[in-house]
């Protein structure tokens, strides 16, 4: 992974983790349901950025790479078994 990229998402994982303490800080102190899931799919929209990025580096990279080297058949099917994962 390019180290602009690894920077970036270590950044935005930092960011989300903060962002997790907050909502337990919130579901302890009882706050409004609505505001809490507000939180939540905030969270969630953050770790498929995350996602977006980490896969955009491992097709530029990884993927590359394995493709150049004849490792074509078991770098589709991984992509395709983490694809199938995310449908689930």
């Amino acid at each position: 992974m390019e180290s602009e990229v690894r920077k970036d998402i270590a950044a935005r994982l930092r960011s989300i983790a903060g962002h997790v303490r907050a909502v337990e800080r919130m579901v302890d102190e009882d706050r409004y349901c609505v505001d809490v899931m507000r939180q939540t799919m905030a969270i969630e929209k953050a770790l498929a950025r995350v996602d977006a990025l980490l896969l955009e580096g491992h097709l530029r990279t990884c993927v590359a790479d394995a493709f150049r080297e004849g490792r074509s058949d078991e770098t589709v099917k991984e992509l395709a078994e983490i694809f199938n994962t995310a449908r689930r």
